[in-house]
């Protein structure tokens, strides 16, 4: 029975590699509490769009932001920095008001005025870095946060020398629920992030000729296919219920996005992980090779492609056979660890 009620304001969205690992850590919580949530959304971003759907008794404010542009002394900044601070006024105000037992953010523009604002209120900070690089954002809010949570061993570097002791890596939450999805055996799943990925879906359908015996799930992102679609090629524009096709795929093809690393390395999934070449700093390459040091699959860059090198790896990986099992959600550890600095 939860009998120790708990308020806790929320930032972090626009996309949904901020948004989910919030909800993930917010799941958690009520299991153990009667849970009350602030959350600060930004407008028309992900984040106002689904939690009215997912947890409509969350309250929500919704603000007016953008972050600044690059480079720093671009004319927009001036009238975004005073925008920004108008909004710092309203945050502060809400904060003050719904007077929450901490301060959890995610990254994204909207999460320093909100952890500053708490800063400001003396209230706890606490922040959750999903890349391996980490956004400026969490850069900044790490020199007064309480404790910043990491994914990945591989992001304590990129932050000050001087707030690394505070530092813990838990890996990603994971937001899950029960479900798994029933699909023939052996069942390939390709997915290039929530827009997909041109390039992948072309090497899916290369490679699912050379394969009529693999059934393949590709997930498009509502990109238009070139060329004929093979019998064992299945078409999704997006895919909503992620964790029950992990559950139950034998292998994937991926980028390598912050969130798929961590899903991949949650659910144990078997993996050849395409780097996306664009990415800032080369951070998917840096992403790719954690899921070969966690011994779960292989990094093919794309000047590497050939669709007889991709099969070769298929079948050598298809014929070790997948473990179905689901590591600890980050979670749990992240909310073991904000129960103990508090004393709840």
């Amino acid at each position: 029975m939860r009998e120790k009620r708990l308020k806790v304001a929320v930032a972090g969205g626009v996309t949904g590699g901020h948004f989910y690992p919030n909800l993930a850590v917010l799941e958690e919580l009520a299991k153990n509490y009667d849970l009350e949530v602030l959350y600060f959304c930004v407008e028309g971003k992900i984040e106002e769009r689904l939690l009215p759907k997912i947890h409509p008794e969350y309250r929500r404010v919704s603000i007016s932001v953008k972050g600044l542009r690059r480079p720093i002394i671009h004319p927009e900044n001036v009238f975004r920095f005073f925008k920004l601070r108008a909004n710092g006024i309203r945050i502060k105000r809400e904060l003050s008001e719904f007077s929450p037992d901490f301060v959890y953010v995610s990254g994204g523009y909207v999460s320093y005025p909100v952890a500053l604002s708490g800063k400001k209120l003396g209230l706890p900070v606490y922040v959750q870095e999903q890349n391996t690089i980490p956004g400026r954002a969490n850069k900044v809010i790490s020199n007064f946060a309480k404790r910043v949570f990491v994914a990945f061993e591989e992001s304590i570097e990129h932050f000050p020398q001087s707030v690394r002791n505070k530092i813990t890596v838990t890996g990603n939450p994971i937001w899950t629920k029960d479900g798994i999805a029933q699909v023939q055996h052996p069942t390939i799943l390709v997915i290039g992030g929530s827009g997909g990925s041109e390039f992948l879906n072309r090497v899916t359908l290369e490679v699912a000729k050379l394969l009529p015996n693999v059934h393949f799930i590709l997930s498009t992102g509502g990109k238009k296919l070139e060329g004929e679609i093979p019998q064992n090629v299945e078409l999704r524009d997006y895919i909503e219920n992620m964790y029950a096709y992990w559950r139950s795929v034998d292998l994937a093809i991926t980028r390598a996005g912050a969130t798929t690393i961590s899903e991949l390395i949650h659910f144990n999934v078997p993996a050849i992980v395409v780097p996306w070449e664009g990415a800032t700093e080369s951070h998917q390459v840096i992403n790719a090779k954690i899921v070969e040091k966690e011994g779960l699959g292989t990094m093919l860059r794309e000047e590497e492609y050939t669709p007889e090198k991709i099969v070769e790896l298929i079948r050598k990986m298809l014929n070790k056979s997948r473990k179905f099992e689901e590591r600890e959600n980050p979670s749990a550890k992240i909310v073991r660890m904000i129960e103990k600095d508090l004393g709840l």
